[in-house]
């Protein structure tokens, strides 16, 4: 067990006793959870595993009145990736939904906008690229300990969040990993130079909802950081040898979403302006803090006999661009998810699908899922991609097929 479960859950378990004997009557618990177990092959040679690993997800929630208090934790085995072996604590807070306040403090995920899987204001919690994009998505999501205050109004709601300490993308760095992001050949990789825990380096930002009768949209205001490390080179006369560091810096967004319902279309829009962006030198020593504007569109079509469609579009502008970045100044992705469900809902057929728009680059899902009853699932899928450059073009050989069950109880 982690360190910081061990700390958080015997506060977890102290106060959910204190909450009962207070008031017997008045307190109730739920405990529920699954247990999924995933195996992959590589598909061409040498057609290694891929991935093989079991998962039990225990959920417990202590409801007293308008509070209550959440954990989820995670039991893990992983035959091929050792570090991933053990007792790991997902979620645990405390929460709290009065008429005029809500309230939500400790480890917990924070989603904002409107994307499907990719990020414009959705920037708090970062992302777990241990396995790539080869997992499901709400699994690649990295919980943060944070306070959240919200004013939930019935046509208008606002937020305010405030972690202390940030949390990173989770990249892929060990020998036993398929999916190990490596440094080029005689260089070493340190992307441990995260910013120092203190006050200073915190994360806080708000956000504005309104809700009308055909139209939803938001405002959002953030200070915080590159979640994912920019990396340049350098040399360390300790070992002689070249160096791929992570650097990481304080940003401020702004932003905002909309959501606008239309028969059986939804059109998603995201923006937002991050001032002092770090970009990476062509010469990848060095690197220049820009402001950015980032953009999104979405379609969703709900076509009725159970097809649903969804389509995105992201570009990225770099305002200030200067020929020494090493990267293009508009910079595009392009996303669909296609899905049929068939045999009294009991199959799901899906296809999820990136396309680099810069990079000639993809990655393509294509899953089958069916319920085998209302406890188990069984799954089966590939993973393709490619291109001629980029990090889908890295992870070429990645090419795989994979199985999954997964009960819930």
């Amino acid at each position: 067990m982690t360190k910081q479960s061990m700390r958080i859950l015997p506060a977890l378990l102290s106060a959910a006793f204190a909450l009962s004997a207070h008031a017997q009557d008045e307190l109730s618990l739920q405990l529920n959870g699954f247990v999924d177990s995933y195996h992959a092959l590589q598909l061409q040679s040498p057609h290694k595993i891929m991935s093989s690993r079991t998962r039990l997800r225990l959920e417990m929630r202590a409801n007293y009145g308008e509070a209550s208090l959440f954990s989820s934790v995670n039991l893990a085995y992983n035959s091929l990736i050792k570090e991933q072996s053990g007792v790991f604590l997902r979620e645990a807070y405390f929460d709290y939904a009065g008429k005029y306040l809500e309230v939500k403090a400790g480890r917990q995920i924070v989603t904002w906008g409107v994307a499907d899987g990719l990020r414009i204001t959705d920037l708090i919690s970062p992302m777990d690229y241990t396995e790539f994009m080869a997992n499901d998505y709400d699994d690649i999501r990295v919980p943060v300990n944070a306070i959240n205050l919200k004013y939930p109004g019935e046509s208008f709601s606002a937020e305010f969040v405030f972690v202390p300490v940030p949390e990173y993308f989770v990249i892929p760095t060990s020998d036993d990993n398929p999916w190990q992001m490596t440094a080029p050949n005689g260089m070493q990789m340190d992307l441990s130079g995260k910013p120092a825990k203190h006050i200073k380096n915190s994360e806080y930002g708000g956000r504005l909802r309104f809700f009308l009768e055909n139209l939803d949209f938001s405002l959002t205001a953030l200070r915080t950081f590159n979640k994912s490390p920019v990396t340049i080179a350098s040399y360390n006369p300790e070992t002689k040898s070249a160096v791929i560091n992570g650097i990481y810096e304080p940003m401020n967004v702004v932003g905002g979403d909309v959501s606008i319902p239309a028969g059986e279309l939804v059109i998603r829009g995201e923006v937002a302006v991050y001032f002092g962006e770090p970009i990476a030198l062509k010469n990848s020593l060095d690197y220049k803090l820009r402001k950015t504007f980032n953009g999104l569109l979405g379609l969703d079509w709900y076509a009725g006999d159970n097809w649903t469609f969804m389509f995105q579009y992201m570009h990225k502008i770099i305002m200030d661009y200067r020929d020494v970045l090493g990267t293009e100044q508009n910079t595009s992705m392009i996303t669909a998810r296609i899905s049929k469900e068939l045999l009294n809902n009991t199959l799901k057929l899906s296809v999820y699908g990136m396309f680099d728009v810069d990079n000639v680059g993809f990655y393509v899902r294509p899953a089958a899922d069916y319920l085998l009853n209302d406890q188990i699932t069984l799954s089966l899928g590939s993973d393709l991609l490619g291109g001629r450059r980029g990090i889908f073009k890295t992870y070429n050989k990645n090419k795989q097929i994979w199985v999954k069950g997964k009960f819930f109880f």
